[in-house]
């Protein structure tokens, strides 16, 4: 990617732009940007700190990635691009400034640049030099499956950053599947700012820190303009929505821009959508040569290790060596890396691959041998004494792998993000599960309570919501991004527990309880109202998302959540049960139906718990269904417990039991109780976060944010496509 310019050495309207609400983009010096007009204030100087940590956190997060991907060992692949010769950019000339009486050069955004305008990914500096050259500080670079466009994105966003100085956008790199995730965007309806707003605090949970950086800074950071988008993969995002984000990518007013896609995907948008992005350059990804696969190849070999010199000394000598089905396949930087990790042993001879008729048959090959190549048994450490075997073998890992890309491809999704993992249970299985713990559970709380009828009453009621909300898809809450933090809560705290307070007392007097008995009541619900005072905002910095990060951080949540449902709801159901004798209450009944009579007022109230109930853990479906199980058990008339000990402890029962159904509402306690499930019919391993993530250490899986993915969509559709014997 070279500077497009008639002036050799001339690096004029370097990244330059225009007015972005309050702030103007300038160039300094060879492209660097700064921010002028700007408040010398304590906002300010809140907003720089956000933007230097940001710029850490994103340089740490994909060091780690490239470092995970074995992409610096010791350099990466030398990939090469050109202007596109494809119709999908806007021809746009723009005359640099020349000598008075001088006709200057055109300067093209398009085809007109030659084709072989080349850049290097392993020279950065290169990389970051040329990138800055564009005349307006956006590009689209194309490519075909397994070229390197995420690669090149990374090394981009990393070249970028190490050359960061205060005043800078920060380059953030984001996944265009994560734009569409849970379906959450809908065109026209949730601006690429604040979608872009909301991903960096779900990436980086530091910047909601308000304390230290003050209200709504990721907003700030956006709109003005002190984020840099790079958008890779936006062919990964569903097709009916390429071309309305191709519409809102131009629309947005996002003064620097970097999006990568496949080229078949990126014409069709053209094409469906009838315009491009109107200031963007547009690059495509060139093959690789031979000689830089061999140099990757080499690299991280012995010197005296010369099977691929020697094998590929040999072919060159043979007229048809650039229609050999191995040259073609090594034009791929995909499969290059792929047959690096393959034939790394010195027992495995790439010979093997010329013995294959097409290129469809290395490729397939090289995708089949990458997974047994990367569980194969490793040496044990120094100082130990014979093997020590790999911490899940070949047959287990396939199976389980296999069993998540097919999951994946029915979901049409590239992202394993864990809290999908329930959908993995057929509705009517996990339905059928639940509802029957359920039943069994309240059921004998009921009885335990209130005798037969009632234990039927309660298991029946329980148990068929149960079955409802896990049977009928419903949006559910997405995963919370809290920590517990004390400090600083105090009066936040106070105001919820007299909120808190006030509401158990109310709830108190409505179930006829004593005066002193109200008093004590209000107690318990204001603490569980206060808890959610201490789940804060992560405030360290190196807290960037992460899957394990996000496993923790919802769990504790969902935690916090159980206990504040349980202690209310068990206290008000033993006190009631002790002290309240339903029989002879002042509010109007209904029945006796049969052998049961309902207290209307009581049943109101158990609606609006089961109403909040379902609505915090199973969404719209879970409002009807638990509000009309609140109204139920609440309801129902039976004798009070002549042993309050007995009282109280069948309402701690039926508090725990509650709490339960509202954890597995929520994104933690679904994918426990999901993945329970799969782990007892082999799907999955027990402890699942922990072979993901020995699996992205082998370079099987990839890390965006708090999301895996396949290193590279061909390897999951391998493990979709194939039957268990191919491997």
């Amino acid at each position: 990617m070279t500077a497009e310019t008639g002036d050799a050495g001339r690096t004029e309207n370097a990244m330059s732009g225009g007015r972005v609400r309050g702030s103007v983009i300038q160039a300094r010096n060879i492209g660097r940007i700064s921010f002028a007009g700007q408040p010398k204030d304590d906002s300010r100087e809140r907003l720089e700190a956000a933007k230097a940590r940001l710029a850490e956190e994103v340089r740490r997060q994909w060091e780690g990635e490239v470092a995970a991907q074995g992409l610096r060992r010791p350099e990466p692949i030398r990939l090469q691009w050109a202007n596109t010769r494809r119709a999908v950019a806007v021809r746009t000339a723009v005359a640099p400034p020349t000598p008075a009486g001088q006709a200057g050069p055109t300067r093209a955004t398009t085809s007109s640049v030659p084709s072989d305008a080349l850049g290097r990914c392993g020279d950065l500096d290169g990389l970051v030099q040329a990138f800055r050259t564009l005349p307006q500080g956006h590009l689209v670079m194309l490519g075909e499956r397994g070229s390197g466009k995420t690669v090149w994105v990374m090394l981009l966003t990393l070249g970028l950053l190490g050359s960061y100085e205060p005043g800078d956008p920060v380059p953030v790199l984001l996944t265009a599947s994560s734009w569409e995730s849970g379906n959450t965007w809908v065109p026209g309806v949730e601006h690429l700012r604040t979608w872009l707003a909301r991903r960096l605090v779900e990436e980086y949970p530091f910047l909601a820190d308000k304390e230290a950086y003050g209200a709504g800074v990721a907003q700030r950071l956006v709109t003005g303009g002190h984020v840099f988008l790079l958008l890779d993969g936006l062919d990964e995002m569903s097709e009916a929505l390429h071309a309305p984000a191709l519409g809102e990518l131009d629309d947005s007013g996002q003064e620097l821009l970097v999006v990568t896609c496949r080229v078949a995907e990126y014409e069709r948008a053209v094409e469906r959508s009838g315009r491009v992005l109107s200031r963007a350059v547009v690059k495509e990804m060139l093959p690789i040569g031979v000689r830089q696969a061999e140099g990757f190849l080499i690299a991280d070999r012995p010197w005296e290790d010369t099977r691929w010199q020697s094998l590929l000394a040999e072919l060159r000598d043979r007229p048809d060596f650039p229609d050999l089905p191995l040259s073609r396949a090594l034009t791929s930087p995909l499969m290059v890396a792929l047959a690096r990790v393959i034939y790394a042993p010195p027992a495995k001879d790439p010979r093997e691959l010329l013995s294959l008729p097409d290129l469809a048959s290395v490729e397939r090959h090289l995708l089949t041998a990458f997974l047994p190549a990367v569980y194969r048994p490793r040496p044990a450490p120094p100082g130990g004494s014979g093997r020590v075997p790999a911490s899940y073998g070949l047959p287990e890992a396939r199976g389980w792998l296999g069993f998540i890309a097919r999951h994946m491809a029915r979901n049409g999704t590239h992202d394993l993000e864990w809290w999908q993992v329930a959908g993995a249970v057929p509705g009517w299985v996990a339905g059928l599960v639940f509802g029957v713990v359920s039943g069994l559970m309240f059921g004998f709380i009921g009885a335990a309570a209130g005798g037969p009828v009632i234990g039927l009453v309660f298991g029946v009621s329980f148990g068929s919501a149960g079955f409802v909300v896990q049977a009928v898809p419903s949006r559910r809450p997405a995963p919370a991004r809290v920590e517990i933090r004390l400090r600083g809560t105090v009066r936040v705290f106070a105001l919820r527990f007299t909120f808190g307070c006030v509401t158990g007392m109310a709830l108190g007097f409505g179930f006829e309880l004593p005066s002193w008995a109200q008093l004590v009541l209000g107690a318990p619900f204001g603490l569980a109202v206060a808890l959610h005072a201490w789940l804060r905002a992560p405030s360290d910095a190196t807290k960037v998302a992460s899957p394990g990060l996000a496993l923790e951080q919802d769990r504790v949540s969902t935690l916090v959540l159980g206990v504040s449902f349980a202690l209310p709801f068990g206290l008000t159901f033993g006190t009631v049960f002790a002290f309240t004798d339903p029989r002879v209450s002042a509010w109007p009944t209904l029945g006796p139906v049969g052998e049961l009579t309902f207290n209307t007022v009581f049943g109101l109230a158990g609606a609006l718990a089961g109403w909040t109930v379902g609505h915090l853990s199973y969404g719209r479906v879970g409002r009807f269904a638990y509000s009309a199980v609140g109204a139920v058990v609440s309801g129902v008339v039976f004798p009070p417990a002549d042993d309050p000990g007995f009282a109280f402890g069948t309402g701690i029962a039926f508090g725990v039991a509650c709490g339960l159904v509202v954890m597995l509402g929520r994104p933690w306690g679904a994918f426990v109780f999901a993945h329970a499930l799969l782990a007892l019919t082999g799907r999955l391993p027990w402890r699942l976060m922990r072979f993901l993530q020995d699996a992205h250490r082998r370079g099987v899986l990839r890390q965006a944010g708090a999301v895996f993915q396949f290193r590279h969509a061909r390897v999951r559709d391998r493990l979709t496509s194939h039957r268990d014997d191919d491997l």
